[in-house]
């Protein structure tokens, strides 16, 4: 309850103001007994101000429930659209919307509020926030005029110098970038606002590092000299020789950067860097494998494939090698700026591991520097950049190519799949499933197992496998006409028997030969071959004969056959080299390969023997430093190599022709002509097991 006092002209006089005061109390007294029964009877209570609708608002919007603020701002303004509270209303609004990326909502408050009352001293801050939202909107020129006026109009120190940063900014969208330049120059000269300054340096850098022109680069490092930003100038400069392997200007601008910052931190670094180009000759291709240690063998084979096609291409005039061992201690990121700062390499052999690969693409961007392996196949690795590349066999590769040939070639129609419960083995199932779904094929069953498991009775049984005794009395049965056959396929069963023959003797039958009707024409095992030795003679046991058996490459050993060759039947793997090919040119690598290391090549060698060809090409080709490489990666296309006929997509990932192999003559031989196929962009399985580098 709010007590007013009225204060008289004149005061009573003394004599009378007791009497006064008593003479009024029954008057008092009635008015209060009055209002009391009013109360009492429910009178109506007064309506709330409208003044409450802002506090209530504003009590919200401080304790961040912005639905509920929203609606009270709305009120408020329609019934006082020129009230007190009316311009922090508006300016409530503009955050709220502001907040939510509603930025066009925003300025139209905030447009209210500078139209309706321009002289009001929230006017500043609207404009900033406007500013803003129109940097939000790339509304550039815009946002350029209202941080112009907020830099005249404030007297605050750490708004004047935001609002030369984010002027700075708005230059930059309208392509002024030395004008930006100039403005965060002067926002890092200040030293009163850290977080300002450090967001202004940032923006320098990627201006410079990206926006910049070749001339502008050299026109601008002149006129700073050892001011900000000339060492950043002059570092992009030698970054920009560096690529294009321009090793005089690398020379010149690594001796103008020493000359003005001999202190910075780069400048030891570009020393080395500077002596070793001095050297000059031919480019230089870095490779980075693991000589020593747990993967020495898997990176012996790899420098084996590359060293012997360097030597026979005249590597040495051509195209030279610079080897690191990533097994020697030294972090691999370490081994990789040695190389990648070296304007002679023009690109990058390896790392084995998926991991080192991804370890180093921070590395491979900035110093633009394309990396190639030829081993590591995780999935969607060459997405994480545009300067990784490989022809490394993936999952997806073998399961596409696969299920292709055995629908296009094979003419096979319905597939069961019999995987292991391991990463390799649900990858090849699930992207076998999904090509042969979609050339127009079925797959009716997948069963998966474990890999410790040696009894795969249960496994069978759930394809449709069923044991002589009981074949023997459902084949009776049906030939009998006890038992009506039930349907084949998804919504039936996966096999029921079938009676080939048979002689009656009275009411029995003699000499019955019964036989599996499956639902499916192959089964799909992507095991590796000591498994697989195991599960065919299974298979057979439980009467799933004469059907097609498909495998990926870890089916490719000569223990396959000791295991089940007898077993194998109508079977086809595949694989991504097989020294044993008919084609010419892998008879001669084989040849040549044996004769200089002793021994025969496999995968990882040919592989790499054709990933170094390709760097040799594009070199024939006239891509001689980093820049042309890069270019020349991005549209290779049908490079004859000794494991497949190879074009490089625009993911980074290569597709190939592999090597389909079936068992003949207890021997494992090459089946197919090598074929032309399509493969996806997002080609990137991963590795088969933990025992082969790249997972």
């Amino acid at each position: 309850m709010r007590c007013f006092l009225v204060k008289r002209k004149e005061p009573l006089p003394a004599a009378d103001g007791l009497w006064a005061r008593w003479r009024c109390a029954p008057l008092a007294l009635l008015l209060v007994l009055t209002l009391l029964a009013a109360g009492v009877q429910g009178a109506e209570p007064k309506p709330v101000p409208a003044a409450n609708d802002f506090q209530r608002a504003e009590s919200h919007y401080y304790a961040d429930r912005l639905d509920d603020a929203y609606p009270l701002y709305e009120k408020y303004l329609r019934e006082n659209p020129r009230g007190a509270k009316a311009p922090p209303a508006y300016y409530r609004l503009g955050r709220i919307e502001q907040r939510g990326r509603s930025f066009v909502s925003a300025l139209k408050y905030y447009q209210l509020l500078l139209s309706q009352f321009p002289r009001d001293s929230l006017r500043g801050e609207a404009g900033f926030q406007m500013g803003l939202c129109y940097l939000e909107l790339e509304k550039f020129a815009e946002a350029e005029y209202r941080f112009q006026q907020v830099l005249r109009e404030t007297r605050d120190r750490k708004r004047q110098w935001e609002a030369l940063y984010l002027q700075a900014r708005a230059e930059q969208g309208l392509l002024d970038y030395e004008g930006a330049i100039e403005k965060f120059r002067r926002v890092i000269e200040q030293e009163e606002y850290p977080g300002v300054k450090s967001r202004a340096r940032e923006l320098v850098s990627k201006i410079i590092d990206q926006k910049l022109t070749d001339g502008q680069i050299e026109a601008l490092a002149g006129r700073y000299g050892s001011e900000f930003p000339a060492d950043l100038l002059l570092l992009k400069r030698i970054a920009l020789k560096r690529e294009q392997r321009d090793l005089e200007g690398f020379k010149a601008a690594a001796d103008d950067f020493l000359r003005l910052f001999p202190v910075a931190p780069e400048s030891a670094r570009l020393a080395n860097w500077l002596e070793a180009s001095k050297a000059g000759g031919p480019p230089r291709l870095g490779v980075i494998l693991p000589l020593t240690g747990r993967l020495a063998v898997t990176g012996q084979q790899v420098l084996q494939g590359i060293q012997l096609r360097i030597n026979e291409q005249g590597g040495s005039e051509r195209l030279t090698i610079d080897v690191r061992d990533s097994a020697a201690g030294r972090p691999i990121e370490e081994l990789v700026e040695e190389l990648a700062g070296d304007p002679r390499v023009v690109g990058l052999l390896g790392p084995v591991t998926s991991q080192e690969v991804q370890d180093i693409v921070p590395l491979a961007e900035r110093y633009k520097l394309p990396v190639f392996t030829p081993t590591a196949s995780s999935p969607e690795l060459a997405a994480r950049s545009p300067y990784i590349y490989r022809n490394a066999l993936t999952r997806q590769a073998q399961a596409v190519f696969l299920a292709e040939y055995a629908v296009n070639h094979l003419h096979l129609r319905r597939f069961a799949i019999l995987f292991p419960r391991e990463t390799f083995g649900e990858e090849l199932k699930q992207h076998f499933q999904k090509e042969v779904e979609g050339l127009g094929g079925e797959v009716v069953a997948t069963v998966s197992y474990d890999r410790s498991q040696t009894d795969f009775r249960e496994q069978i049984l759930e394809l449709g496998g069923i044991s002589d005794e009981n074949l023997d009395r459902l084949a009776r049965e049906k030939t009998l006409g006890l038992e009506d056959a039930p349907p084949l396929g998804r919504e039936g069963v996966l096999a029921r028997p079938r009676v080939d023959m048979g002689l009656w003797e009275g009411e029995d039958i003699e000499n019955i030969n019964p036989s599996l009707e499956l639902a499916y024409d192959a089964i799909f095992i992507p095991g590796f071959y000591d498994k697989v030795g195991l599960i065919l003679p299974q298979l057979v046991f439980y009467n799933i004969e004469n059907v097609a058996l498909l495998g990926s490459r870890e089916w490719n050993s000569p223990e396959l056959i000791n295991l089940a060759g007898r077993y194998l039947g109508d079977s086809t793997f595949l694989d991504g080299f097989f020294a044993g090919s008919p084609r010419g040119e892998v008879q001669s690598f084989v040849s040549r390969f044996s004769r200089t290391f002793g021994d025969t090549p496999g995968l990882y060698s040919a592989q790499a023997y054709d990933a170094a060809g390709i760097f040799i090409e594009s070199v024939d080709r006239g891509a001689d430093n980093r820049v042309k490489i890069q270019e020349a990666l991005k549209t290779f296309k049908r490079f004859p190599g000794v494991s497949g006929v190879t074009t490089i997509l625009p993911s980074g990932d290569s597709q190939r022709e592999l090597f389909t192999l079936k068992v003949r003559d207890n021997g494992i031989v090459q089946e197919n002509a090598p074929l032309e196929k399509s493969l996806p962009e997002e080609n990137a399985p991963a590795e088969k097991n933990a025992a082969v580098p790249g997972g």
